[in-house]
C-alpha cells in the first residue's frame, strides 16, 4: 500500500503538470490544486501507513523522496513556464530545483557507501513548507485579482523553503564530505 501511494503521487505529478502547461485555465488550476493537495496527503499517508504497519521497505525509502522531487520539480517548472512564478520568485524556485537534483545525485553516490542519508526532520518541514507554497501558487491564478496577501505569504514561504533547501543540502553534503574526499 505505501509504495502504491508513492506511485500515485508520481502519476499525479504528470497529470497536474499537464493540466497547468497544456490547458492553463481557472478550472485546470483548480483541478491541479485539488490533485496537488491529494498528492501531499499521499506523501503523509504512505510513510505513516508504512511505519504503523511495519511495512517500511528499501524500495519505499528510495521511491518516496524521488516522488517528492518529481512532484516539486515538475510543478515548479510548470508554474515558471506559465509565469505564475516569475520575477524574483524564480530565484528560490531554481534553488529548490537545483538542491533537489544535487541531493538526488548525492544520495545515489552514498548508496554505494556504508553511509545512509536518511530524511531529516528539517527536510520534512522543508517539504511541508514547499507543498504549502506551491499549492498557493497553483491556487493563485484562480483568485489573483484580490490576492495580494496570498501572493506575499506564498512568496515568503517559497523563499523560506529555498533557505531550508540550502541548509538541508549543506547538512547532507557535510554528512557525505568524508566519503567525497577519499580517492
Amino acid at each position: 500500500m505505501p509504495n502504491f501511494l508513492t506511485l500515485i503521487r508520481i502519476l499525479l505529478s504528470i497529470v497536474i503538470t499537464s493540466l497547468i502547461i497544456i490547458s492553463p485555465s481557472k478550472f485546470s488550476y483548480l483541478l491541479g490544486f485539488i490533485l496537488f493537495c491529494l498528492a501531499g496527503i499521499t506523501d503523509f499517508f504512505d510513510g505513516w501507513y508504512a511505519r504503523k504497519n511495519n511495512e517500511v521497505s528499501e524500495l519505499g525509502k528510495m521511491l518516496d523522496p524521488i516522488a517528492d522531487k518529481i512532484l516539486v520539480i515538475s510543478i515548479l517548472i510548470a508554474l515558471m513556464k506559465n509565469s505564475v512564478i516569475s520575477g524574483s520568485n524564480i530565484m528560490p524556485a531554481l534553488v529548490i530545483i537545483y538542491r533537489e537534483v544535487f541531493i538526488s545525485g548525492l544520495r545515489e553516490y552514498l548508496g554505494n557507501k556504508s553511509i545512509k542519508a536518511d530524511v531529516t526532520n528539517q527536510s520534512k518541514w522543508k517539504t511541508t513548507i514547499q507543498f504549502i507554497s506551491i499549492s498557493g501558487f497553483i491556487l493563485f491564478p484562480i483568485i489573483e485579482n484580490n490576492a495580494f496577501y496570498l501572493f506575499l505569504i506564498i512568496s515568503i514561504l517559497l523563499w523560506l523553503s529555498a533557505i531550508m533547501s540550502i541548509s538541508t543540502g549543506f547538512s547532507y553534503f557535510r554528512l557525505a564530505s568524508g566519503f567525497l574526499k577519499k580517492k
